[in-house]
């Protein structure tokens, strides 16, 4: 076990110093370094860093996206003793000057000159003043560099250079200030994204990072002498990608940064072992693969559903046996030995079937690659559609489930205990309780809220101890605010947030992320935001795809002009309004499983256009309360019964 995170790499470069670490495409080809490669640039960009005037606990404001040096500059800065402030480089101008300024930040790291520009107007006077040395990845003429900036800004390539001048003279530097550091110590400040007010910035330390390191990487089953390789293309920032990255780097796996735009194609051209992930690009995925299926012959697309059915009873007769099931009551002894004889037939019948989509579904699995071993979704709930489907044509997919102030893992399923519907059994060195709202501990079944404790959990949120108290108890105990129940063997499901909640006129609580994910099966639908507190009926805003709308305009025999009104998003055609509340009706139904109160009874089309920053987060999860507030004016005309 690390005593901290900042042994990780250098381990990694004598365990396996000419393994290839990270690997990216440029404008001009593509580039790699070794192990040794990133050994090396930390080493120098800690000289140069602290040559600079970086001390022992400054406080450093770092925006930046996926590359090398993002990694490289995250663990020298951890070797120097300073604490990290992160996020990505695409975040806007006012935001990264209310973290840099609350977060008492003294240096400030970029990517390029061009995000100083923008940011030198948003920094009050006394944040520039404070603001020592500004750090600058790309190169640049000096000319570019904001006036008042100017005297303070140096370019990683001097950074470099004068990092090589100091190790030159004092060869044991690194190993002198890496003694200094303990497990203990404040490593990071994490502002979470502001859906409401501005961002919490949570403290975590090495020891926090370290329990998901020890924990985690276990149940990703990296084969350490194989190379492994994974694809990314969450933010380095982010506490999930960000741990992620840390365990693989612990094991020698080569890490392929890749983007939204170029992630299909480098799944086939890198073929990963492993990826992690976020529901969205599974939607995605799935998206495709329906459109996929419904261009094929009839009898070839029956054949196929059928199959992936089949396969989805074999494997849940499988799981069961092995004991991962979701039951909401204690069984008697003669209700289980019911259930385990037929399980044991299901399994013996279906297993030709079983073999026979092995080899069906071999073209879905060269999709990622075809030699995926297992994949986690996290950040934001895996929606069981999901779950079911990919799994059924052997892409494993375990659910995941954490939270930035848990560095940020808590519970997940495993390769061997991969329940579909679950979430998962906790990590080890962790406790999770479900509790009612008088604090006691809800039964099996019974929906509560997740409390977690654990060596992962914060040390609390910086300069703010109300918000800290309001979810920290003195001896440990997170309230996570999420919603889940227990399962009869232990595994904990999650329903939804606390706080997003709907309660109807009528006193009915009503979780909205089941249905949205529902709702997300169309493949008319991107996102859907449902709405109805305090009103008698559920509405929902629907995203709705571009092109899927075109091909049901088409269909229609409407025009584009008919349907879409230049420069409006709002879509209110009759006759597609008509056709897409059909789907929904069809989706969130008593024949799917659902409460009559949780029909939809209105919804409001608009076109697709949210992007991250603005409506979704870093991970790609729906901003709620910002979508609402965005599309107010639309959802009054629902509430007025207008479509």
């Amino acid at each position: 076990m690390y005593a901290t995170l900042f042994e990780i790499p250098f381990d990694a470069a004598t365990r396996f110093p000419k393994r290839i670490s990270h690997k990216w495409h440029t404008k001009s080809g593509v580039e790699t370094r070794t192990y040794s490669d990133l050994g090396r640039l930390i080493r120098i960009l800690m000289a140069g860093l602290s040559g600079a005037g970086l001390r022992r606990g400054d406080h450093v404001g770092f925006f930046a996206n996926n590359r090398f040096e993002w990694i490289a500059t995250d663990f020298a800065i951890m070797g120097l003793g300073a604490v990290s402030v992160p996020r990505g480089s695409d975040t806007s101008p006012k935001e990264v000057a209310f973290i840099f300024h609350h977060s008492d930040s003294r240096h400030l790291i970029l990517e390029n000159v061009a995000q100083l520009i923008a940011l030198a107007d948003e920094l009050g006077e006394d944040d520039k003043a404070r603001c020592a040395t500004v750090f600058v990845m790309d190169g640049a003429s000096e000319d570019e560099v904001p006036q008042a900036f100017r005297a303070k800004t140096v370019f990683y390539a001097t950074l470099e250079s004068k990092g090589e001048t100091l190790l030159a003279r004092e060869a044991d530097f690194v190993e002198r200030k890496a003694k200094d550091i303990g497990k203990d110590d404040l490593m990071t400040i994490v502002y979470t994204s502001g859906t409401t007010g501005n961002p919490k910035g949570v403290m975590l330390t090495h020891a926090n990072f370290l329990q998901n390191v020890a924990a985690n990487t276990p149940r990703l089953l990296i084969d350490v002498d194989a190379g492994e390789t994974t694809v990314v293309m969450l933010p380095s920032w982010h506490v999930y990608e960000r741990a992620f990255e840390y365990c693989a780097i612990s094991t020698g796996v080569t890490l392929v940064y890749s983007s939204a735009g170029r992630f299909s194609a480098d799944l086939i051209a890198e073929r990963p072992q492993l990826l992690i992930s976020v529901p969205r690009v599974w939607e995605s995925i799935y998206q495709k693969l329906i459109k996929a299926l419904s261009e094929m012959p009839a009898f070839k697309r029956r054949l196929v559903m059928s199959f992936i059915k089949l396969n989805q009873a074999w494997m849940s007769s499988a799981l069961y046996l092995k004991g991962c099931y979701i039951s909401l009551k204690r069984r008697s002894f003669v209700r289980k030995c019911l259930a385990a004889v037929l399980a044991v037939l299901g399994v013996v019948l279906l297993y030709p079937g079983h073999l026979l989509a092995g080899v069906l579904f071999k073209p879905f699995k060269a999709k990622v690659g075809g030699r995926l071993r297992l994949a986690t979704c996290g950040a934001g709930s895996l929606p069981k559609y999901l779950d079911e489907l990919f799994n059924s044509i052997g892409i494993t997919l375990v659910n995941a489930y954490g939270m930035t102030e848990c560095a940020p893992g808590i519970l997940s399923r495993t390769y061997a205990r991969n329940t579909f519907g679950s979430t998962g059994i906790p990590f080890d060195h962790t406790e999770v309780e479900i509790r009612r709202e008088d604090g006691s501990q809800a039964d099996i079944g019974e929906k509560g809220l997740i409390f977690a404790r654990g060596p992962q959990v914060m040390q609390g949120y910086y300069k703010n101890p109300e918000a800290t108290a309001a979810v920290l108890s003195g001896d440990g105990w997170l309230n996570t605010g999420d919603l889940a129940f227990r399962s009869e063997n232990g595994e904990v499901v999650i329903v939804g947030r606390l706080k997003d909640t709907i309660v109807l006129m009528g006193g009915e609580n009503v979780e909205p992320e089941p249905i949205e994910d529902k709702l997300k099966e169309s493949t008319y639908i991107d996102h859907a935001v449902v709405l109805g507190q305090d009103e008698k009926q559920l509405s929902a805003i629907v995203a709705v795809n571009e092109d899927e709308l075109m091909r049901l305009a088409a269909e229609l025999k409407l025009s584009r002009a008919e349907v879409i009104t230049e420069g409006e998003l709002s879509i209110e055609n009759d006759a597609i309004y008509k056709a897409l509340l059909k789907e929904v009706n069809a989706l969130i139904s008593k024949e799917q499983g659902f409460k009559p109160f949780e029909r939809i009874t209105k919804i409001f089309p608009v076109l697709n256009d949210f992007s991250v920053g603005k409506e979704l987060t870093q991970t790609l999860k729906v901003k709620r309360k910002y979508v609402e507030e965005r599309f107010k004016h639309l959802a009054d005309k629902i509430k007025k019964g207008k479509s």
